[in-house]
């Protein structure tokens, strides 16, 4: 299978254009740069930092995690170029600990005093900053975040408590969650996006004697799947966006640090932590044969972001056309198992048909390849259990208050701004939820586009959502419902911390605040969103005094 690298003669991003099939013109002013194939490159498996067996009850593990700049090859074909990591790795160390098991990392920044990508237009305002600074923010964890003001001690990520080259944060993590998939990334303010683009992400498992319960497919049979979307120039350069109003879709999705890469997989069952650690790009994904095009073995979601579901969803049936894919926005994860016992000898693509024309995206509907050999190793023990750790619903009444936030678009001068509440970054906090109480907010996209809303520190739930007059809304800034409420698809059910906030839809989530009081961080997870401040700090007050 073979695809281009497209260079626009333009001063514009090259395009990287692989699809099935014949290639197709994109405009007058393309030109070929280049040919290479697809599917390879092995997938690359990153490192392991397994903490897991290694510690006492009440003990605290110390880890050391360097951020460095290093060259890396992400195709056969492609030269080395920069990437930014931890120890060395990009996506870093998976770290892997026990449900309770305390964790202290240094977090040291050793990255030179350059960035890699230049600073977008649209950020001249963060010019008085150091062009290279970093906080890392572990994502889905229940951390202690009293003060905002310690550039050391930080367990949170605050945006504001960047550190610069020679500093270091220290980050305490309890871990005192059920089993589930963090994930650890850069968080500095208005430079979020690209100091990930450049490789600032890594895998974050905790285990807990339910998970080890329930027999799942282990060892070298669980594999993570960090999927990011990138830039390639024609020339094999990397590219980031160069107007923080233009979304990154990238032109190319790596995996694990590999563009379209394949595994070897046996005939048998399989289970995949897969994250979305795309600046903008979502993914809607399912199996299909390489040759046929038919459809490939069932997708079983056992998990999203916050564990376990109570029931295991079946995605990508593939004896029912109109069964759902696997669809992930950015920062969203999933806890899959694929069972390839009645598919040897196939190769199985991982195809994805999630697009957003409207804002410039292409398409990328290839991911990887899955090449099934035709015998099993060793014999497949391990389980699919379709129950699994019941989720009790929090009940609406329980709510002390309803909040609203509108997410938005405004013009500011010549540049467009994505803000919450018409508020930025910077502006007084106006969330102050009482520790310990139940909150239902109301989120609703104005805009023309989905955006997936992360609240820190607390797991929620999605009640419904429901479509609303959107061209009123732009005309008068009422909302007058234009349907009835809907239930959450399947696959936003259970503990979320990121929810899919579909355009011209009223979202209701409900949580409750705690188990600390302090100071936390809502905001979009399209990382040029953030930046451009649709991103807001809140208060958990103390009852008290």
């Amino acid at each position: 299978m073979k695809f281009m690298i497209l260079k626009k003669s333009q001063a514009l991003p090259a395009i990287l254009f692989g699809l099935l099939g014949a290639f197709a013109p994109l405009s007058s002013h393309v030109e070929a740069a280049g040919a290479f194939e697809k599917f390879v490159d092995p997938l690359p498996i990153p490192p392991v930092v397994d903490l897991s067996q290694e510690m006492n009850w009440g003990d605290t593990a110390d880890l050391t995690m360097t951020i460095g700049q290093f060259q890396t090859s992400f195709h056969r074909d492609l030269p080395p170029s920069p990437s930014w990591g931890y120890n060395g790795s990009s996506p870093g160390p998976t770290i892997i600990v026990a449900k309770g098991q305390k964790l202290r990392v240094h977090w040291q920044n050793q990255l030179p005093m350059a960035h890699i990508f230049k600073l977008p237009a649209g950020l001249s305002r963060m010019c008085s900053m150091p062009d290279v600074r970093t906080v890392t923010h572990l994502h889905g964890a229940v951390v202690e975040q009293p003060g905002i003001q310690d550039r050391v001690h930080d367990n949170d990520g605050w945006p504001d408590a960047w550190i610069v080259p020679g500093q270091e944060q220290i980050s305490e993590y309890p871990n005192d969650q059920d089993a589930r998939m963090l994930w650890y990334h850069d968080h500095a303010m208005a430079s979020t996006g690209r100091n990930v683009a450049a490789g600032l992400v890594g895998a974050y498992l905790i285990r807990d004697d339910f998970e080890q319960f329930l027999n799942l497919p282990s060892g070298d049979y669980e594999v993570p799947l960090i999927l990011q979307a990138m830039g390639f120039n024609g020339d094999g350069s990397r590219y980031y966006t160069t107007d923080i109003s233009n979304e990154f879709y990238g032109n190319t999705v790596a995996v694990n640090g590999k563009l379209w890469p394949y595994m070897n997989v046996e005939p048998r069952k399989y289970r995949f932590r897969i994250l979305n650690a795309s600046n903008a790009r979502a993914y809607a994904m399912k199996l299909v044969d390489l040759t046929t095009h038919e459809a490939g073995p069932a997708i079983y979601q056992i998990g999203t972001d916050g564990g376990f579901l109570d029931n295991t969803l079946t995605l990508n049936d593939p004896g029912n056309p109109d069964s759902p894919r696997l669809n992930l926005a950015p920062a969203e994860r999933a806890d899959v198992i694929i069972d390839f016992s009645q598919f040897g000898g196939k190769n199985l693509l991982l195809q994805n048909n999630s697009l957003d024309p409207g804002d410039g995206e292409m398409p990328l509907p290839q991911i990887m390849l899955f090449k099934v050999g035709p015998q099993v190793l060793q014999p497949d023990t391990s389980s699919l259990p379709m129950q699994l750790r019941p989720i009790p619903a929090i009940p609406p009444e329980t709510a002390v208050t309803t909040r609203r936030i509108t997410l938005q678009q405004t013009q500011a001068g010549n540049m467009q701004m994505m803000l919450l509440n018409g508020k930025s970054w910077s502006d007084p906090i106006t969330e102050t939820p009482i520790l310990g109480t139940t909150e239902i907010w109301e989120l609703v996209n104005t805009t023309t586009s989905m955006h997936p809303f992360h609240i820190h520190l607390v797991n929620f739930q999605v009640l419904d959502n429901r479509p609303f007059d959107l061209a009123q809304y732009g005309n008068n800034g009422q909302i007058t419902y234009a349907g009835a409420a809907q239930p959450p698809d399947p696959n936003q059910v259970g503990w979320k911390d990121v929810v899919q906030v579909q355009p011209g839809t009223v979202t209701r989530i409900i949580m409750t605040f705690g188990p600390y009081a302090g100071y936390y961080v809502y905001h979009c997870h399209i990382l040029e969103h953030e930046d451009m401040d649709m991103m807001r700090p809140f208060q958990i007050v103390s009852p008290y005094p």
